[in-house]
């Protein structure tokens, strides 16, 4: 692919992208370099279809996640995001820290499903070729992430 397409496909999808290994990752800048990541994969692709390049881009980012996380490198760093102050008079950003503490409290596994069916709209179908899981799985991984959720909110006072 030719830098032109790869920066319309930057443009249109590296949210997606970096939302989904932020889930991996838990932290903001780790998640930007793994969407960087698979975006510098993507370049070495030869064709790909249109309709099969976001679900490509979210495994890559999600991969890469994963073993960014298994290096020793990433085990001796802290994620900046967990060193911004957080003003406790602004009951907004508590709020959105606890929702942020709730979804990071959730096993790896539910993370992303949650975030594709939920957030970004995929349908079950969807998000199981995307997380290259079966359909029922996904449906159960799904099903049980809501209410593992719904228990971490009511943990943070929802």
């Amino acid at each position: 692919m030719d830098k032109q397409q790869i920066a319309k496909l930057y443009a249109l999808h590296a949210d997606t992208v970096t939302q989904a290994a932020w889930h991996y990752t838990g932290g903001l800048h780790s998640a930007q370099d793994c969407a960087e990541e698979a975006f510098l994969r993507l370049m070495k692709q030869e064709d790909m279809e249109q309709a099969h390049i976001l679900p490509w881009l979210i495994r890559t980012a999600v991969n890469i996640a994963k073993d960014m996380l298994k290096s020793a490198e990433y085990k001796r760093t802290v994620p900046l995001d967990e060193l911004e102050a957080v003003s406790y008079d602004d009951k907004d950003a508590l709020a959105e820290r606890a929702a942020m503490r709730a979804i990071l409290s959730l096993d790896e596994h539910y993370r992303l499903p949650l975030y594709l069916h939920l957030a970004k709209g995929y349908t079950i179908k969807e998000t199981a070729n995307i997380i290259g899981k079966g359909l029922n799985t996904t449906a159960s991984l799904i099903r049980r992430g809501k209410k593992l959720l719904q228990k971490a909110y009511e943990r943070e006072g929802f």
